[in-house]
């Protein structure tokens, strides 16, 4: 696709404008995979990125990372939900990616290898920097090739048609779509950060994709409590969760893709985030300081990323089918949400019970454990309260007694401020006792 040289100037150096986008087709094919490299990765970052807790899956960064911190203090493990087929797919094999710098502090590279361009140990020999096979050496991924294919993907998807209806009652805000297909919603970023909750509705199986416009998001702003399912049995909507209790809403969530095509900041809050949050122009925050770790149950792509402790991203990478080949167009315009009458879901669900879930590696040991144990939990930072739905029939479950693997962020949403403190402090503790674990291993 070509464009002038004026435009290309334009959308290098400004990149929040987008004076043009590729617009739907209706004999564009749905291209499987159309994430490219980017897709393989539960965070694939540009430039740099800061990081504590865990990312279950590939983790690429193309300039410096500073995982874990001494001060804490924090950890970082990668990789641990990793099959040896995702593992295959990598680039050289590499779980890890770094091509500048690794500032590390107990980071745990539970599966695969890691490659940086320079390894440095950022607690000075008091703690281990890097538990697990890392090599010195040139990058595998070509960043800046893959960022600009990215960019072009976003500003195309940013001009698809929508075929959803986004609706509005009291603080809530409503994604309906009925294509078994592919549905398409435009919704701007000034409305859906004023959502307290997000509730989606779409057929099981069908891609779904959100264009979020404008150049800033902030879930906190709002303090929105939760990204909720309609109920598929006729109940109580079911907020997003690690532990969601249906593999139909699993399904949902791994064809779901939140495209940021025009943002250079997005802020996610406290709150489990489902589907892959591609914002290629952007630096996007995982929590901060008075608003507790956010974890997200998908991918990152980000030109930036930033987290605090108890921040995670999940192995659920996209599986939807998008449209890979566009023709110029204008951006979609943003309607007002539609009013609706449709009941906001309550921010007091309770827990749901690990035992309906088919998630792999669900009850976590009660310490972080080393490499090489068949527990999932391998992320060196603590573990705060599990998250919290109605299940999928309606009725209120009884509380779990366990957190599922990859709880360490609050995962149910119905955590409210007041108990962010005492869940960052929790995290805080992490990296001891996954330095604990390490050395009580060593010996």
């Amino acid at each position: 696709m070509r464009t002038t040289a004026a435009a290309a100037t334009v959308l290098a150096v400004t990149g929040a404008a987008l004076a043009w986008a590729p617009a739907a087709s209706a004999t564009t094919e749905c291209a499987a995979n159309p994430l490219g490299t980017a897709g393989l990765y539960a965070e694939f970052v540009e430039q740099d990125s800061v990081r504590h807790s865990d990312s279950e899956g590939a983790v690429a960064v193309g300039g410096d990372a500073t995982f874990g911190d001494p001060k804490h203090p924090s950890g970082f493990s990668v990789g641990y939900q990793l099959t040896p087929g995702d593992l295959g797919k990598l680039p050289g094999g590499h779980s890890l990616v770094v091509g500048g710098t690794l500032s590390a502090n107990q980071v745990v590279i539970t599966k695969g290898t890691g490659i940086a361009g320079k390894v440095v140990n950022a607690s000075g020999g008091k703690n281990f920097g890097v538990d697990g096979p890392i090599t010195e050496g040139a990058s595998p991924v070509d960043f800046g090739k893959e960022f600009a294919g990215l960019r072009t993907l976003s500003a195309g998807w940013a001009g698809e048609k929508p075929n959803g209806t986004v609706s509005a009652a009291g603080d809530g805000i409503f994604l309906t779509g009925t294509d078994k297909q592919l549905n398409v919603f435009a919704v701007a970023a000034a409305d859906l950060q004023k959502a307290r909750a997000i509730t989606l509705d779409v057929p099981v199986g069908a891609s779904t994709l959100v264009n979020v416009l404008g150049a800033t998001y902030d879930m906190n702003a709002h303090a929105t409590y939760g990204v909720y399912y309609k109920n598929l049995s006729g109940g109580l909507p079911v907020v997003d969760d690690y532990n969601v209790p249906d593999q139909a809403y699993r399904t949902i969530r791994s064809k779901l893709l939140w495209n940021f095509p025009q943002a250079t900041t997005v802020k996610k809050n406290y709150t489990s985030w489902p589907g892959t949050i591609l914002a290629p122009r952007a630096t996007v925050h995982m929590g901060g300081p008075g608003v507790g770790p956010g974890h997200v149950n998908g991918a990152v792509i980000a030109k930036n990323l930033v987290t605090v402790p108890g921040a995670e991203t999940h192995q659920m990478t996209f599986a939807g089918c998008l449209p890979k080949e566009t023709t110029p167009g204008p951006v979609v315009t943003p309607e007002t949400p539609k009013p609706t009458d449709t009941p906001v879901p309550s921010h007091t669900p309770t827990p749901t019970p690990s035992a309906t879930s088919s998630v792999p590696g669900t009850t976590p040991p009660s310490e972080p454990t080393p490499e090489g144990s068949e527990s999932p939990s391998t992320a060196p930072s603590g573990t705060p309260s599990a998250g919290a739905t109605p299940d999928a029939t309606g009725e209120t479950p009884a509380p779990s007694a366990t957190t599922p693997e990859g709880d360490l962020a609050t995962t149910g949403s119905a955590i409210g401020p007041g108990v962010i403190a005492a869940a960052v402090a929790a995290v805080l503790l992490g990296g001891g006792f996954l330095a604990f674990a390490k050395r009580r291993r060593r010996a």
